[in-house]
C-alpha cells in the first residue's frame, strides 16, 4: 500500500491538472458570451375587417388593437429602445406608434420582401429594437434567428417574441410573453 501512496503521491498533481484542463475546455465552464442587445418583435394588433365584401389590403388598428398598441408601449416603457421597425402599412405603424412616442424615436420602415439581409442587420444592432411585422413575417424573421418553429394564424395578436444577442450576433436567450388588451 506504501508503493501505491508514492506513485498516487507523485501522480496526483498531473490528474489534477488534467482534470481542471478537461474541465476548462468543456462548454458548461465556457466563458460566457457577453450580452449586446435585444430585439422584440410582435404581429400588429386586431385590425379592422370589413363587413361587407369589400376588401381593404391596409387596414387601420380596432379600438382593441389600439389599446393593445398603448400597453405594449407601457410594457417597453423600461426598456431602452433606440430603434424602431415596421412595415409602412397602417397596421404596423398604428402599433409601433405609442412605443416610438414614450421612447422620442422616429419608426424606420423595413421592406418585408427582403427579410434576410433584415435579420442579419437585426443580430448586430448592438442597441435593443422594437420589429412590428405581420402573421408571416414575424414568425419568419424570429425562425431565422433562432432556429424556432413558430406560426402565426391571422387570429392570434399579442404574442411578444424576445431575442437577446452576444456581441458577435450570436443567440444567448429567446423569451415569449404577451401583451394584454
Amino acid at each position: 500500500m506504501t508503493a501505491f501512496r508514492a506513485v498516487l503521491f507523485v501522480m496526483l498533481p498531473a490528474i489534477l491538472t488534467a482534470l481542471l484542463f478537461t474541465l476548462s475546455a468543456s462548454p458548461a465552464f465556457a466563458k460566457t458570451e457577453q450580452y449586446s442587445h435585444s430585439v422584440y418583435f410582435v404581429r400588429h394588433f386586431e385590425k379592422v375587417t370589413p363587413s361587407n365584401q369589400q376588401v381593404d389590403r391596409d387596414p387601420a388598428l380596432t379600438t382593441v388593437g389600439e389599446r393593445r398598441a398603448l400597453n405594449l408601449a407601457g410594457l417597453l416603457a423600461q426598456q431602452p429602445l433606440k430603434a424602431i421597425y415596421s412595415t409602412q402599412y397602417k397596421r404596423t405603424m398604428q402599433t409601433a406608434l405609442p412605443t416610438a412616442l414614450a421612447h422620442n424615436l422616429t419608426v424606420t420602415h423595413y421592406d418585408p420582401r427582403k427579410l434576410e439581409p433584415f435579420a442579419t442587420a437585426l443580430a448586430t444592432l448592438g442597441h435593443d429594437a422594437l420589429v412590428v411585422g405581420h402573421s408571416n413575417t414575424t414568425p419568419y424573421l424570429v425562425n431565422v434567428l433562432t432556429g424556432q418553429n413558430i406560426s402565426l394564424s391571422e387570429s392570434d395578436y399579442g404574442d411578444v417574441f424576445v431575442i437577446r444577442f452576444s456581441q458577435m450576433g450570436k443567440v444567448i436567450a429567446f423569451k415569449t410573453g404577451r401583451v394584454n388588451r
